[in-house]
């Protein structure tokens, strides 16, 4: 909704009203962001939007297998990611141009419309054809919150508290895939698969509140092709290609995981050893926001790629003793959350601001179709795990590599004139 320039500028300022000083290490870095106005009830909107991720695969699964098969409701799945990465960087652009709140309700308006089409559909047990459709239709109106949170928090902290707000958004986020399925599952268990849908949609409602009494932008205008220039920088497409690779070496390494222990019988194990590391991801994001950044960031996305890298070597090295996986697991997940964290951060630095919602959402889409790769690929390898394993830590690897050719030629490039 339009409002005025120096109502726009009101709520924008906070950037520069918590002092100057580089903030201390430590908590004293998290106390720093959340004086920050604003940043509390940002928070807030962070967790009621992604919680909704983290319940949203498994509520999917449930609702519709509730009537037909969990073959039906693999497809059903499967449309549903594929409508929302194919879709994001538009949603992500219309936010952009329109205001987060607006794309929101619009979005908002047709993700209720599909989801309640689906329950329908499930219970009249319509054709399987018919449910991966609404499911797909789901995935293509979801609102774009993932991103424009991550957009919201770039514009409302200081620069020199972005890294421990996006450290806090990369640990929320893990947070919701360990919480999230578990609420899913109780609410689904305890009353029926709708009740967890209901209470899903609620929270994506609080958070739509949320920004809409606090954080309403003025649309950034600007040209339709503004999306096409973004992709032109070859920095931007370095990244989220490295950004792919990585999710595709997490994916892979959770469905081997998921795998050796199935071989071994030990299926039980799957769920903690998930959770590890998941735990270990978001120790590691704490850490990283905790500390005034020492290196420039690209500088250190390699160090922590490599690092990941290791881990899931390590990993793969106790893949034939299973109980060696429940050490292994949370020392691999360490890195993942801060560098998680990095690729949030320098992809908010290298969109401009008017496409700011636009870049994460293409950083998401990329993502996703990095984590559908390694989940085929580890799939492929699923009768020797520790091959998905070994994947896993080469496309890590791969990962490593390109951030650090990328650092040698931006060293060896001449700079550039400025035009005109």
């Amino acid at each position: 909704m339009p409002h005025s320039a120096s109502s726009e500028q009101s709520q924008s300022v906070p950037l520069e009203t918590v002092g100057e000083s580089e903030p201390e290490a430590g908590i004293g870095r998290y106390r720093r962001l959340l004086a920050v106005p604003g940043s509390r009830a940002l928070t807030a909107a962070d967790l009621c939007a992604r919680l909704p991720q983290g319940m949203l695969n498994l509520t999917l699964l449930l609702l519709v297998a509730q009537h037909t098969s969990m073959r039906v409701a693999g497809f059903a799945l499967a449309g549903s990611s594929i409508g929302l990465a194919v879709t994001g960087p538009v949603r992500g652009r219309f936010a952009d141009r329109s205001g987060v709140l607006r794309a929101a309700v619009i979005f908002g308006g047709g993700y209720l419309a599909a989801w309640a089409a689906l329950l329908t559909a499930s219970v009249a047990r319509e054709p399987a054809a018919v449910l991966v459709v609404l499911a797909t239709a789901a995935g293509c109106f979801t609102p774009p919150l993932s991103p424009a949170m991550r957009s919201l928090w770039s514009l409302y902290t200081p620069n020199r508290l972005l890294s421990t707000a996006f450290a806090l958004d990369a640990a929320v986020f893990d947070l919701a895939y360990i919480v999230g399925p578990v609420v899913a599952s109780s609410l689904a268990v305890a009353t029926a698969p709708a009740v967890a849908l209901i209470v899903m949609l609620a929270l994506m409602a609080v958070a739509v509140a949320v920004i809409a009494v606090r954080f309403r932008q003025r649309p950034a205008g600007g040209t339709s092709g503004a999306g096409r220039g973004l992709l032109r920088s070859a920095a931007v497409r370095r990244l989220l290609i490295t950004a792919a690779l990585t999710n595709l070496a997490l994916s892979a390494a959770e469905v081997a995981l998921i795998a050796d222990v199935r071989l071994d019988h030990a299926l039980w194990a799957s769920g903690p050893l998930l959770a590890e590391l998941s735990v270990g991801s978001i120790l590691g994001s704490l850490l990283l926001g905790s500390r005034a950044p020492a290196a420039r960031a690209e500088k250190r996305l390699a160090r922590l790629l490599a690092s990941f890298t290791l881990g899931l070597a390590a990993l793969a090295a106790a893949a034939p003793v299973p109980p060696l996986l429940a050490l292994a697991a949370p020392i691999a997940g360490l890195c993942l959350g801060p560098t998680l964290a990095t690729f949030f951060t320098m992809t908010a630095s290298a969109a401009p601001s008017h496409n700011a919602t636009e870049a994460q959402a293409w950083l998401n889409s990329l993502m996703n179709g990095g984590a559908a790769a390694g989940a085929a690929l580890a799939g492929l390898t699923a009768s020797q795990p520790i091959l998905g394993l070994a994947a896993a830590a080469g496309a890590a690897g791969i990962a490593a590599l390109t951030v650090s050719l990328g650092r040698a030629g931006n060293r060896s490039s001449p700079p550039v004139a400025p035009a005109g």
